[in-house]
């Protein structure tokens, strides 16, 4: 039972993300940083646990985290050797084959570290706290979704500089 639990958390944590998003979305490092000060201030109050117990989350979070950039890397990799293939008007099977195997491989990998890193994560909790940390997940990858498309919309929004005024420097005669 406990494993089914975890394995519909780890879907609802993937809930929102389309094949390709996983593999391409990667927020700048401040981001990274962001989400790690909101989640020290926020999450011992959202959770009603001490911060001892939110430096262990956070703690399984550093562990994990260089090993899922590694694999999102490997992902983006694998993703723009197929586009490279693709450009071939006849790609040779065998090589989309290995490309492929290759992307499913990487997949299974990231599913894998994000069970591992949710079942260490519900160890250190009680099945009350277990949900609103879930919940509390959620949001925060809600909000800094909102947050990417505000700073998107903002970039597309700028406007146009005009042209500057240049000098007409008239040879003398």
């Amino acid at each position: 039972m406990r494993h089914f639990v975890l394995s519909v958390c780890g879907l609802l944590l993937l809930a929102g993300t389309g094949a390709l998003a996983w593999a391409q979305f990667d927020p700048p490092d401040s981001a990274g940083h962001y989400q790690e000060s909101i989640k020290r201030q926020k999450l011992g109050p959202a959770l009603g646990v001490d911060q001892g117990t939110v430096n262990r989350l956070l703690d399984i979070d550093h562990k994990y985290k260089p090993l899922k950039e590694q694999a999102k890397r490997d992902a983006i990799s694998a993703y723009q050797d197929l586009q490279q293939v693709m450009r071939n008007p006849s790609p040779p099977e065998n090589q989309v084959r290995a490309i492929l195997d290759k992307m499913i491989r990487n997949r299974r990998e990231t599913l894998n570290l994000q069970q591992r890193q949710l079942e260490e994560e519900m160890a250190v909790l009680t099945p009350v706290q277990q949900a609103r940390y879930l919940m509390f997940l959620m949001s925060l990858r809600k909000q800094m979704a909102q947050e990417a498309m505000n700073l998107r919309s903002r970039q597309e929004a700028k406007p146009i500089a005009p042209p500057r005024e240049l000098p007409v420097v008239r040879p003398s005669r």
